[in-house]
């Protein structure tokens, strides 16, 4: 019987907050309206490197930590408050990254499958996917509560791309953190990070492929990227 060779599907992982959405400002600004109702001290917008990336209970937590607060406290309440904060200014101050929407038709174009890997809740990843019209993009989606676990755990990417029923394929992860480079190289995908993201630790120390200033450098390594 002849032997069938499958060509590889070309395909690239996005994160969402710190690679293609902006969001710090929304999400500071949500943090300090909690902090302020449980009278605990405001986080300045410098800090936002060492909170945001692994979903609304982590960022909680470091900012009670920065607060040096040691009481006990109820997490899970303060992270639905946060969340129900956030469902009102989500879109406030928030915007997608310069070249954003013209690397999503680029890709597209040139034959890649895209998906979206965000550790921020479902929810709100289709809600702002949504409002800025860029879901039909992605052949899948997941949140950091899409599956019972998340990034820096590869599955989090692989059960996304079994959910886009790609099954042969070489994959591009693109973020701009720890948890995004540690998910890539578990799953053996290349890695690509983004300089204008939210990382509190040096990007170029977590071994990338490539690491780009923005979308329009990424677009250009892109193009000449045997994949």
């Amino acid at each position: 019987m002849r032997q069938m060779i499958f060509k590889k599907e070309k395909l690239i992982a996005f994160d969402l907050d710190g690679t293609l959405l902006d969001s710090a400002d929304d999400l500071v600004l949500s943090l300090n309206i909690l902090l302020e109702e449980e009278k605990q001290k405001n986080i300045p917008r410098k800090e936002v490197n060492s909170l945001i990336g692994s979903g609304a209970l982590a960022m909680i937590k470091k900012a009670y930590k920065i607060n040096a607060n040691n009481e006990k406290v109820n997490w899970i309440k303060l992270k639905d408050r946060f969340l129900e904060i956030y469902k009102s200014c989500y879109t406030k101050n928030t915007k997608l990254y310069p070249y954003t929407i013209e690397t999503l038709k680029f890709l597209t174009k040139n034959k890649f499958k895209l998906i979206l890997v965000s550790n921020k809740p479902e929810y709100y990843v289709y809600k702002i996917l949504n409002y800025f019209n860029i879901t039909s993009f992605f052949k899948a989606i997941s949140g950091g509560d899409t599956f019972p676990y998340r990034k820096p755990d590869s599955r989090h990417l692989t059960d996304t791309i079994k959910k886009a029923k790609i099954e042969n394929y070489d994959c591009i992860f693109v973020g701009d953190s720890i948890n995004d480079a540690l998910c890539a190289k578990n799953s053996k995908s290349k890695l690509i990070l983004l300089e204008h993201g939210y990382s509190n630790e040096n990007i170029k120390s977590m071994e990338a492929d490539f690491v780009c200033a923005d979308l329009k450098e990424f677009c250009n390594i892109i193009s000449n990227l045997k994949i």
